[in-house]
């Protein structure tokens, strides 16, 4: 079984659950393009975009990671501390808990450091 389809298809959930909160702030604030200053709609719009960003690069490297035999525990457990920390820092972001959102992304670079390291490691014995 591939451990990063599912993780794939949560993140999916993430980033269709992130933009339909832009969509919604937008609505609220009557803005169609940019942010027009507004708070609530510039969180949104973070949130959403460094999400992509870093779900986009991160579950292409698990995606490698596997396909190139990495482990199913470490798939498996990336991909859980990956997806727990998106929703850490969209929590704390919302919420305003800079300390929080600043944990939660320098832990999520760790996974992708990590998640990097290993695939690096699986091309060089290959």
């Amino acid at each position: 079984m591939l451990y990063s389809v599912p993780a794939a298809g949560l993140l999916a959930l993430l980033l269709i659950g992130l933009s339909l909160n832009v969509s919604r702030q937008r609505l609220r604030h009557r803005v169609s393009f940019g942010d027009a200053g507004n708070p609530a709609l510039t969180a949104a719009i973070r949130a959403h975009g460094n999400s992509l960003e870093q779900a986009l690069l991160f579950i292409s490297l698990l995606y490698l990671l596997e396909s190139a035999g990495g482990e199913a525990a470490w798939v498996i457990g990336l991909a859980a501390a990956f997806i727990g920390l998106r929703l850490l820092y969209c929590v704390a972001l919302f919420g305003h808990h800079l300390r929080l959102r600043q944990l939660s992304h320098g832990l999520t670079m760790l996974v992708l450091l990590v998640t990097s390291v290993l695939l690096v490691q699986g091309g060089l014995r290959s």
